[in-house]
């Protein structure tokens, strides 16, 4: 899991990025300019180019979608990386902004458990984890809240460990939200899901 593939949106909240050798950075349409005002130089530029009318770098990988499609720029995006044989990833500027395209980029993170990956989704404050049938470790962070929300229908055998409240072998449904604002117990926690797909949300305290 230590190859990744970087997916930059053009949504308001771009978030931060610290590289790691071996990063291979997709920007999707307008994401592109996010990407080069935080002097990250992508690998390969796509959309159907509705937001982005600049002139790509000399060299850059550029694929053009047509304009009336099924997919947004991002799921593009997130389809070309899996199609790479990326399975984690992590997707930058995907938060704020209109409302259905943030609703569809986490629909695009949760495709991406739904196919076998991890995906964390960084914004300006709130980190978003998806995953399916897996456990994963968070680091504490200080004063954070931590919501464990089930994507799927439902999702079965979830249990927490290293919380202030934990569970063991609980099940979850996308229709209540009982796993909202959690808190680390531990330096590191960690959330097992045996069924269906999670959404993990880390968010400082206001």
């Amino acid at each position: 899991m230590d190859k990744r593939c970087i997916i930059i949106a053009g949504a308001p909240e771009f978030g931060f990025y610290e590289p790691r050798a071996g990063d291979f950075i997709i920007a999707a349409d307008s994401g592109y300019e996010h990407a080069l005002r935080a002097g990250i130089s992508p690998h390969l530029l796509m959309g159907d180019f509705d937001s982005f009318k600049g002139k790509a770098a000399p060299g850059l990988e550029v694929i053009e979608a047509p304009a009336v499609k099924d997919d947004t720029d991002t799921m593009l995006a997130v389809k070309e990386g899996l199609a790479r044989g990326y399975e984690n990833f992590l997707l930058l500027g995907a938060l704020g902004g209109r409302l259905d395209h943030q609703t569809a980029n986490l629909a695009a993170c949760a495709y991406i458990a739904q196919e076998g990956g991890i995906c964390e989704l960084r914004g300006d404050r709130d980190r978003l984890y998806a995953f399916k049938n897996r456990q994963m470790s968070l680091d504490r962070v200080e004063g954070a809240y931590v919501s464990v929300l089930a994507y799927s229908d439902r999702a079965l055998g979830v249990s927490l460990k290293g919380f202030r409240y934990n569970l063991e072998n609980a099940d979850l449904t996308n229709c209540f939200p009982l796993g909202v604002s959690n808190e680390f117990a531990a330096d590191r926690a960690y959330v097992e899901v045996k069924e269906g797909i999670l959404f993990v949300i880390v968010s400082p305290a206001v």
